[in-house]
């Protein structure tokens, strides 16, 4: 670095080497700023969500020391990290502790191929290597089904995991059961799994293995019941035309009101009584609601 590159610039390293380095130093937004300005010339759009994502991060557990460098190609562009540098640009003050790697080949970025992106799975998995995809989807689908809040993210899979591990566990055995004879309803297995899980950390685990007992039966033309009957008709008459996330919401519902039903009558013999006006989840009661809370 030249004697007047180094008056103009605050950075303590030549962003346009030739020599390959890596080093640790401590950003400052008005460093982050210079990078953005002059040596971000060769980089994807910025997304602001991103930028928020990472402002939330800080917030909740400071500035954590990952190991994620700020990459420099020889022509002195940074192919990585805009969206940090972007939020440490926008402090007015403070130091942030991050590596810092210099010489990479231009389009080395777009020509090797990258990393495996994570997924909540994989952060689970590194916790406890017992856990299952399956589980995992299972436990997405049920934060869903409980109204979103929270959704698996990688920030809280662990948790979350840990949390409902021991009910996933026992309702996915209740739902290989009932998927071991009859593919019926296999593309909605995470769903029915979400909604056994939360039979079973309500106490109504024996309660929703006779209910898919019975539907089990009714699919395979082994016996009948009025409850089954009547769920499977309405299943086949009005989902046909539901998009994939649809035909689950539905589901969901009718297992809902087919354990309400179940509790009054344990052998099956009583009308569904559903309608799609009736199936509303601002209106539902019964263990849609209580599954909610």
């Amino acid at each position: 670095m030249n004697e007047i590159t180094r008056q103009i610039s605050p950075l303590p390293f030549d962003p346009k080497s030739q020599v390959r380095d890596s080093m640790v130093i401590k950003l400052t937004p008005a460093m982050a700023r210079y990078i953005l300005e002059h040596h971000n010339k060769d980089n994807r759009k910025i997304c602001p969500s991103q930028v928020n994502k990472i402002a939330q991060s800080v917030a909740t557990f400071g500035w954590l020391f990952t190991g994620d460098a700020v990459i420099f190609n020889t022509n002195g562009d940074i192919n990585e990290s805009q969206h940090r540098l972007t939020f440490i640009a926008s402090q007015d003050a403070g130091e942030y502790e991050t590596s810092v790697t210099l010489g990479a080949q231009p389009d080395s970025f777009s020509n090797a191929a990258i990393a495996k992106p994570r997924r909540a799975h994989d952060e689970i998995y590194r916790k406890d290597n017992t856990a299952e995809a399956s589980q995992t989807a299972i436990l997405g689908d049920l934060l869903v089904r409980k109204g979103g809040k929270p959704k698996l993210t990688i920030n809280n899979a662990v948790k979350q995991w840990f949390d409902w591990k021991d009910d996933i566990k026992k309702a996915e055995k209740i739902c290989n059961s009932f998927l071991t004879d009859t593919e019926d309803f296999s593309t909605q297995k995470k769903t029915i799994g979400a909604f056994v899980t939360l039979c079973v950390n309500a106490k109504l685990g024996d309660e929703a293995e006779a209910f898919l007992d019975l539907l089990k039966a009714e699919l395979l033309g082994d016996s009948t019941c009025r409850l089954t009957s009547d769920f499977v008709e309405y299943w086949k008459e009005h989902t046909w035309n539901e998009s994939n996330e649809g035909k689950l919401k539905v589901l969901y519902m009718l297992l809902c009101v087919s354990m309400d039903r179940l509790q009054k009558k344990s052998d099956g013999s009583i009308a569904f009584n559903v309608t799609p006006s009736k199936l509303n989840p601002k209106t539902l009661i019964g263990c849609y609601r209580k599954f909610l809370s």
